[in-house]
């Protein structure tokens, strides 16, 4: 029996991937010994070495030619066998017992998700970059505390969702191409409560250190006022960021 499927969905990562799955091996290896069963999945639409790398990590490497982060995912969970699903984005750096802490979340029968509290991989140099981190820990943190947060909630680096509870709300809705995180959690909300790990992962920032923070802002608020008052978002894609 699988404990936990670690889901990666993946496009053009071959300069991130091996070091995010580096350090997920180190954590299945830690969970393992708790005697926690993990597999690790890969669903790759890339036109670079992605897959190449990650079959160094995995046997579990899936072509996806459908473009779309929500389709992937949902293709990755199609294909797992755990009871608990891990979400992760391809630069997401993992601590060794960033797995045990989520499934110990799990042995909580109320708990439907567990969301990360996110750390950046590497020192912010300019305030902005500061101030988004600042920002985003305290806001995490209350999430834990005030379940309309969640609401708000669109970090992708770790979610973790019960299967049982994933398929019954009919997974990432693959009309969005961002918001996907939040409209899972806003989902999954109805049959439990979310989470917040007391251990933090890693993230590259490079989103926020391409855009700056104003324009992460901008695009991210002007989506979440259509998503929640017009019934759909604002932009139509989201730009790839490499």
């Amino acid at each position: 029996m699988i404990d936990i499927s670690v889901i990666l969905a993946t496009r053009d990562e071959e300069s991130y991937i091996g070091k995010t799955l580096k350090r997920v091996v180190e954590a299945v290896r830690e969970a393992r010994k708790r005697n926690i069963n993990t597999e690790i999945i890969v669903v790759d639409s890339s036109t670079d070495n992605t897959v190449k790398e990650a079959k160094r990590f995995t046997k579990d490497v899936h072509a996806f030619p459908p473009k779309g982060i929500s389709k992937a995912r949902n293709q990755g969970a199609a294909l797992a066998k755990g009871k608990i699903l891990v979400f992760m984005d391809a630069d997401t750096i993992l601590q060794r017992t960033s797995l045990v802490d989520v499934f110990n979340d799990f042995e909580d029968s109320a708990v439907s998700t567990v969301i990360s509290r996110v750390s950046p991989l590497y020192k912010q140099k300019s305030l902005s970059g500061i101030l988004f981190y600042i920002i985003d820990e305290a806001y995490v943190r209350l999430c834990s505390r005030l379940k309309f947060l969640i609401r708000f909630y669109n970090r992708g680096d770790m979610t973790a969702v019960r299967k049982k509870i994933f398929d019954r709300v009919n997974g990432f809705n693959e009309m969005l191409c961002m918001l996907e995180v939040t409209d899972l959690l806003h989902k999954a909300s109805y049959y439990g409560k979310t989470k917040v790990m007391s251990t933090t992962v890693f993230d590259s920032g490079r989103r926020l250190n391409k855009w700056g923070l104003l324009k992460c802002y901008n695009i991210w608020w002007r989506n979440y006022f259509c998503f929640y008052v017009l019934k759909r978002l604002y932009d139509s894609t989201y730009e790839v960021v490499r």
